[in-house]
């Protein structure tokens, strides 16, 4: 039906053709597909969680955890909206192209944690202990194991004995993880450092409809040829660093903030191999000089190890304590 818009154009190859712009409504119709299928969407959505809401699953790794999100059936109605929100489908329209310009460099054989050694061993980008909320280079626990560019991301917050995320009293400030230092993973090159994007008011599960970027204020360290660190959603005013400059693992970049495509204060991480974050592939890595505590076990000083959502972790720097700024 939206093609019969074409004959709207009639009228401009012969006058008393004029009646025929009535077809010009029927573009319309175009809409149609598009609009049904995010109403289909919507509804598998709204049904999947309200389903994970009431089923109990024991093995979820972050159970124990409590973050800031509120339920609210607007909140379903917010994704709907920003679905469709321009920016929305610009960026994940390039997300897409992205990742297929990805699979043709790497010829469909992806970097996976049993074939893939980075050139540059990396620590914890923060300081003292920390919560991995989101991430795992299982599959089932991933960052987003689809579109690519995400596939091995971390999100990082601190929590309390009780495992919340924040202290009740409401706002960004009354997150354990806000505001706290940002560093360097390793020694680097900034590649590229981005400002000047609020930290949205509300933590309750809310996005921001004035966000701009996807990471918010972010950093970007070349640390080995196709190697890079993304550093995203740290706080306002917070980048110490600019293009060009050569950092020290260890060294403050950052603040952790609220800013960008985010429900609440947390820290973004990522290695991936192109400084362009659409066009990058998240690599596989593991930490190194770490000590890892699972809730029902003491921590584990380990020399390298990948990391899992539900874990708290910390840097055990003894191999780089040559640096002062290294102290944890």
């Amino acid at each position: 039906m939206g093609f019969l818009g074409l004959l709207e154009h009639l009228q401009s190859l012969w006058q008393p053709l004029e009646l025929a712009q009535v077809f010009n409504a029927l573009f319309l119709f175009f809409l149609v597909p598009p609009i049904l299928g995010s109403a289909q969407y919507m509804w598998k959505y709204s049904r999947s969680k309200i389903e994970q809401a009431e089923a109990s699953n024991d093995d979820d790794p972050t159970d124990w955890m409590t973050t800031g999100y509120e339920p609210n059936p607007l909140k379903l109605l917010q994704t709907f909206v920003f679905m469709l929100h321009p920016n929305t489908v610009v960026r994940g329209t390039v997300q897409l192209f992205g990742s297929l310009v990805v699979f043709i460099r790497y010829r469909g054989h992806l970097p996976i944690p049993s074939e893939y050694e980075t050139a540059v061993d990396y620590t914890l980008p923060f300081r003292g202990k920390w919560t991995v909320h989101s991430g795992s280079p299982d599959p089932e626990y991933s960052h987003s194991w689809f579109p690519v560019q995400q596939r091995y991301a971390y999100d990082f917050v601190k929590t309390d004995e009780q495992g919340n995320t924040h202290d009740g009293t409401g706002g960004p400030e009354s997150f354990y993880c806000f505001d706290e230092p940002v560093t360097a993973p390793a020694d680097g090159t900034v590649i590229r450092s981005l400002d000047g994007h609020r930290d949205h008011h509300r933590t309750t599960g809310w996005l921001d409809p004035l966000q701009y970027r996807l990471a918010g204020n972010c950093v970007i360290i070349k640390h080995a040829p196709a190697e890079y660190s993304f550093l995203g959603h740290l706080k306002q005013g917070s980048v110490c660093v600019s293009e060009g400059d050569t950092v020290s693992r260890g060294e403050v970049i950052g603040r952790c903030g609220h800013s960008g495509n985010s429900t609440e204060p947390h820290l973004h991480f990522q290695v991936q191999d192109n400084p362009r974050f659409y066009l990058s592939m998240s690599l596989p890595f593991q930490f190194t000089e770490i000590a890892v505590e699972d809730r029902d076990r003491d921590a584990e000083r380990k020399q390298s190890a990948y990391i899992h959502c539900g874990q708290l972790v910390q840097n055990q720097l003894r191999r780089f304590s040559s640096d002062s700024d290294n102290e944890v």
